[in-house]
Formats: C-alpha cells, structure tokens, sequence
C-alpha cells in the first residue's frame, strides 16, 4: 500500500534551516570558552542524517524503497554556576511524518516505521549543590528524558532503532526529577528519581496532557566503578500511556543494563527489559526484551553489530497499513509478535566538510536481518501473511552530519561530581 507523501516543501525549509545554521554552529563552537567554574558556559550542535532504506519485504510481500533526512536536531547547553539548561528541537515532525522504514519498530501510531519525535524533545533546567566530599544533589525540572532505561539509539551507532525503544526508554514527558550522586576518585553511584506525565505524544507538535503531570514515576540506580564501565538499575510505573485521557492498562517496567565505553574506540551494551501491562494488580500483558550492541573503530573505520529479541504488541491496522489507531485501548490487541533482528554498520572515518570548518560528516551503511512470528497461537495478526515472508531484510546507505559540539548521551540531567567529559567536538 503506497504511503503518504513527504512534504517537500517542510523538507526544503527544514534542511534550510539546519543549512543556515551550520556556520553559526561553526563559529560557536571555535569561540573561546571561560572554563571558570562560575562563569556562563554553553555548547552548541546540529545534526542530520541522509538515508536511503530498502526494505524488502516491507509489507504484502512488495519492496520499498525511500529517502528521507532523518534526525534532524539543533541542541543546545547552557550552565550559569550551579544551573544548567539542556535543550534539543527535533524537527522530525516536518522531515518525517509518513515515518522512516524501521521493521518492528512501533508506538504513536505508527507500525514498522519509526515515527518523528516531537519538535521539543528535551528542555530541562538543572540545579546542583556543590560537589563536596565526593557527594553532590541534583535538581531538575522540564520535559525530556526520565531517568529509565538506557540511552536514546540516537546517541548509539545505529540509524535504525531498536524495536524495544518503548520497553528501554521514556521520552518527551514532563518531569520533576531528583538526584544524588556519590562519588570516589572514578568510581560513582548515582540515584535518581523522577514523576511525570503517562501519556506518550500524540503527535510532533502535541504537547502533554498537563492535567496528568506526576501521575507516573520512574527510579534509576547507576554504578560506576569506573569511567567507562557502567552498570544500571530502574523501574517504571506509566500511568495509562495508550490513552491520553487515562483509562487504559498501566504499565510497569523494568530494565536492566551493562553499558562499556571507551569514546571513538570500544562501546558495548547489554539490556534486558521488560514491560507488564495492567488493569489494577491484575496483570494482562507482558513483553519481554533483551538486547546487545557494541562498535569497535579502527583507523577511523567503525564496525557495530546488534542483536535483540522483543516483544511486539500488535494492533488493528489502519487502510495505511503502516498506521495503527493513536491513542488506542490496549485490551484490542490482536496478538503479540517475537522480533529477532541482527544489525550490523559499517561507518567510514568522518570528514570536514569544505569551508565549514567544525563540521564532520561520516557515511555508512547498514544492514539489518528481522524475524518475526507470533507467539500465541492460534493468532489473528500471522506476520508471515502479513508481509509476505516471516524474514525482512533492510539495507541503508547514508550520511550523518555534525556541526559544532555533540552530545556523547542524551537524557542524562545529573551533575557529575567528576570532571568527565560530556560532550565531543568535530574536527
């Protein structure tokens, strides 16, 4: 079934914009810095992605094949002594709106294409006391990241996100949020806690239901016995995230997690969640998950490989079969899929490029092998029948574009007692 049609005249202004803004992102990032501890200090960057995906099949057996620019976000970092703001615009919503080719991915009304974020992804104002004795509180208020789960896939090697991205991670909520943090020498353990609003977007330019803020909560726990070693802890209760007005099941979620780094050498990450759905104390649903990636780069050349294993729910599809009712009541699920799926990047070492001095652009490709059967029988939703085939395999060819100053990670709020770098700079 063909789908909707990207805007293209969104897409002009967006790339436009991000175009326009490069050279500024440019000259921000070459302009000296007060490194004084309580001076203002701020870090700008950009980023884009250029993809072609095909996916064969993608549905009914027949292959697509599309361009989009995804990933298009402008972040930005401001710290004025013991305060810190952090904001990321994703402009998605203009770039993205028919969803990018993504099998298994789901949530917002999107199905096997990874749906656009919204326009504010992240705007958080942080406050810290100061780092004594190895111990520093944190405070913080906005909409953005809770402190559940693991990284957003953005800030990973790969461009297609895993399918597990809602049982991993809850995003672009407004929250309240605090934190404690010990340290000794390189070793940390951070405790964050957070409540926000249940509902997921509705849309790229919907904001939350402002009735429902601290409705849910989530809890992180983070050990770090050393600077490239981390393990994590945290649990979640969602209030109703399906149904924007409440009502629907509540889910509970768990994740777990191995996370080791070592910048532009060595990454690895394992992750197990899992996500109860209920009514009440009576659980009804449960989806399980578990995920390992990792990268290694030599000479510039970076090389990842990821494997999972997830759960799907699955929902009556819409005459876009891509589409599924937003905002739906969870008890007319209609099955549940197994997604195993084996992804493996080749990324080519970054470039500037000329005339643009900070920016670095790095080409790749990416292939991806997906599974999919039911796991109850017998099943209305049969993915064989569905697609066409019971295997999917995808090919991306693209470029990922940085100005100025990038994020290592996305969504961490916490002061460090330490001094470990936040940030990298395109050469």
């Amino acid at each position: 079934m063909p789908t909707a049609p990207m805007t293209v005249r969104a897409l002009s202004r967006v790339t436009a914009l991000l175009a326009a803004l490069v050279p500024a992102v440019s000259r921000a990032q070459h302009m000296p810095h007060d490194p004084a501890a309580d001076s203002a200090r701020y870090h700008l960057g950009t980023m884009a992605t250029g993809l072609l995906t095909t996916a064969n099949p993608a549905l009914l057996g027949r292959r697509y094949t599309e361009g989009y620019l995804t990933q298009p976000n402008v972040m930005g970092d401001a710290a004025w002594g013991a305060l810190r703001f952090t904001g990321t615009l994703n402009f998605e919503g203009y770039t993205l709106r028919r969803g990018e080719l993504n099998a298994g991915m789901y949530g917002e009304g999107y199905a096997d294409r990874r749906h656009p974020h919204t326009l504010v992804h992240e705007a958080m104002l942080a406050v810290a006391t100061p780092a004594r004795a190895g111990f520093r509180a944190t405070l913080a208020g906005g909409k953005g990241f809770t402190p559940y789960g693991t990284d957003d896939p953005m800030m990973r090697p790969f461009v297609k996100y895993p399918v597990n991205h809602h049982h991993a991670q809850i995003i672009e909520r407004v929250l309240v949020m605090g934190a404690v943090q010990v340290a000794r020498g390189d070793r940390a353990i951070t405790l964050e806690q957070s409540w926000f609003n249940g509902d997921e977007p509705v849309g790229p330019f919907t904001g939350p239901q402002w009735s429902r803020v601290g409705d849910s909560r989530s809890t992180r726990l983070t050990v770090s016995p050393l600077p490239s070693l981390e393990a994590g802890v945290s649990s979640a209760f969602v209030r109703s995230p399906g149904l924007t007005q409440g009502g629907a099941f509540d889910h509970r979620q768990l994740s777990s997690s191995l996370r080791y780094d070592v910048p532009a050498k060595r990454y690895a990450l394992l992750e197990i969640a899992r996500t109860d759905e209920s009514l009440g104390t009576q659980r009804v649903f449960r989806f399980a998950s578990v995920l390992v990636e990792s990268s290694i780069v030599h000479r510039g050349w970076a090389l990842s490989a990821r494997a999972e294993n997830t759960d799907r729910p699955e929902s009556e599809r819409l005459l876009d079969l891509f589409r599924t009712p937003n905002g739906h009541v969870d008890f007319q699920l209609v099955g549940i899929t197994r997604w195993s799926i084996g992804t493996v990047q080749l990324a080519a070492p970054g470039t500037g490029i000329p005339r643009l001095r900070g920016t670095h652009l790095t080409p790749f490709v990416e292939v991806a092998r997906a599974h999919a059967r039911a796991q109850r029988t017998p099943a209305v939703f049969v993915p064989a029948e569905f697609y066409g085939s019971d295997t999917q395999w995808s090919l991306s060819i693209g470029a990922r574009v940085h100005a100025g100053t990038m994020r290592r990670r996305m969504g961490r709020y916490v002061f460090p007692t330490g001094s470990s770098p936040a940030h990298t700079h395109p050469t």
